[in-house]
């Protein structure tokens, strides 16, 4: 693939589709008008595991779980270190896509406050996600892989 055809994916895809949907959200929270929360932080989730199956050149289904897990440990330290403690993927992930709620107790907001991570667990032990906080830091990490990818001769696109 020549890195035009990943340029125009990455503008289609990543920065257009993944990008806009998800700011849109937000906007509308910022406004003070009703916002997906949940479909939000769910698509951020599933986004998460699309991302690593571009980066790895595959999206074999018996991989999801390794894919998620690298690309959620490459948005920084503090999301490795919460992998590390708590099984993302199981618990909000596979929660949130099967059985509409994560596997203990969340709250799922759209506009950030003064968390550190998009994702976690509180001192008293409550789940949250923060759709705007997470957003960042996935955005972050997605711009970081596709330059990367872009210094690379040929950068690739798995089938899909």
């Amino acid at each position: 693939m020549s890195k035009e055809d990943f340029k125009k994916f990455f503008d289609e895809y990543v920065f257009g589709f993944i990008f806009s949907d998800i700011k849109r959200e937000i906007e509308l929270a910022r406004s003070g008008k009703p916002a997906g929360n949940f479909l939000s932080a769910l698509g951020l989730l599933f986004y998460t595991e699309f991302m690593r199956g571009i980066l790895k050149g595959s999206f074999k289904p018996r991989e999801a779980k390794s894919r998620f897990d690298a690309f959620f440990n490459s948005m920084g330290q503090g999301y490795k270190s919460l992998n590390r403690q708590i099984d993302v993927y199981n618990v909000f992930r596979c929660g949130m896509a099967h059985q509409y709620f994560l596997k203990g107790n969340c709250t799922i907001a759209m506009l950030k406050g003064n968390e550190t991570l998009g994702i976690g667990k509180t001192l008293n032990r409550q789940h949250y996600f923060v759709v705007e906080r997470y957003f960042e830091d996935f955005a972050e990490a997605c711009l970081s892989l596709y330059n990367r990818k872009m210094m690379e001769s040929n950068p690739l696109i798995p089938d899909r």
